[in-house]
């Protein structure tokens, strides 16, 4: 029985190591650097029918708000039946800064992977039912802004075995062409 405890525990202490190197936190993250307007332009998913059409991570940030405990409220647009519902999150804060939980389909783990002040990339991983989820998300304070994250969000998602075919571009689905 002990055995079976201590392979426990070492499996999940790799498991979250094999997270920790997967998902690299922005150095010298502030959250002050992620509050404000944002818009969402691409998503991705190792499960491409969660960032689809009225998916469950299917969603346009419109921005994030920081509170007094050093949680973020993260409020977006989320369609449903057709119509465009408005929403929010909470993300507590964990002990590593960029680095967030939040309840949504279970635990979501949200790390923000690179912040500037044109464009972010955050990384949610899912870990429902023992298969994880993986969702990274590509936002700009505008449009144009957010394209110059581009080549880290490719990366990011190549980093996390998400296929060319699972990024959908979300502001072109909603907007159109501008």
């Amino acid at each position: 029985m002990k055995l079976l405890l201590l392979l426990s525990v070492g499996l999940g202490l790799a498991w979250t190591l094999q997270d920790q190197s997967q998902v690299p936190v922005q150095p010298g993250f502030s959250p002050e650097q992620v509050t404000g307007s944002w818009e969402t332009l691409e998503l991705a998913s190792n499960d491409r029918s969660v960032v689809e059409e009225e998916g469950a991570y299917e969603c346009f940030m419109t921005g994030i708000d920081l509170l007094d405990n050093g949680n973020l409220n993260i409020s977006y647009f989320h369609r449903k039946d057709g119509r465009y519902i408005n929403g929010f999150y909470v993300a507590e804060k964990t002990d590593t800064p960029g680095r967030y939980i939040f309840e949504y389909h279970g635990k979501n783990y949200l790390t923000f992977v690179a912040v500037t002040e044109k464009f972010t990339i955050m990384d949610l991983e899912n870990q429902r039912d023992g298969n994880p989820l993986i969702v990274v998300e590509l936002h700009g304070r505008t449009r144009e802004a957010g394209k110059l994250g581009m080549v880290h969000y490719r990366r990011q998602t190549a980093r996390r075995g998400i296929l060319p075919s699972n990024i959908v571009d979300v502001f072109f689905k909603r907007y159109g062409s501008s």
